[in-house]
């Protein structure tokens, strides 16, 4: 019962002190993006990142950006036992953006880097990389974004 209490009274608290969390539904930006083209790379981590950026695609009054992006992927060993079978990855993104706006080019270098240990099964294996892959791609697609709105804020 007091567990109860105590949970009503953080929850009216938190209500009633305007308390909103940092990533909410209020990304209101003047900004779009008109176009963004992926040269080289990784698809499936292209079409990860394209996805993620699906919100940012529609037209605005805002500043329009396009964007050309070449992305390195690797999956490098770096960890063997004594019998040379691979028991640690390093997956490494480098993905590169060309960004043009009001006729200025400015380009961006963003690396993205995990580390994965070898499953003895092939389909877990393939599994964690593509959630890895997905996390890779929502930080990358974070971080241009907030470089977009710094470049509109100037």
């Amino acid at each position: 019962m007091k567990k109860f209490l105590f949970l009503n009274l953080i929850f009216f608290l938190l209500l009633s002190c305007g308390f909103t969390p940092m990533y909410s539904a209020n990304k209101k930006v003047n900004f779009y993006i008109e176009n963004i083209s992926f040269d080289d790379g990784d698809i499936e981590l292209s079409n990860l990142i394209r996805s993620n950026l699906n919100n940012y695609l529609t037209t605005n009054n805002g500043r329009k950006f396009t964007i050309e992006t070449s992305i390195d992927y690797t999956k490098n060993s770096i960890s063997k036992n004594s019998a040379g079978n691979t028991e640690e990855y390093e997956l490494t993104s480098i993905t590169n953006f060309i960004i043009l706006y009001d006729n200025i080019s400015k380009s961006l270098q963003i690396k993205e880097t995990s580390r994965m240990k070898n499953f003895d099964d092939e389909f877990s294996e393939l599994e964690y990389e593509k959630n890895l892959k997905r996390n890779m791609a929502r930080s990358i697609s974070s971080r241009l974004i907030m470089q977009l709105s710094i470049i509109y804020a100037n």
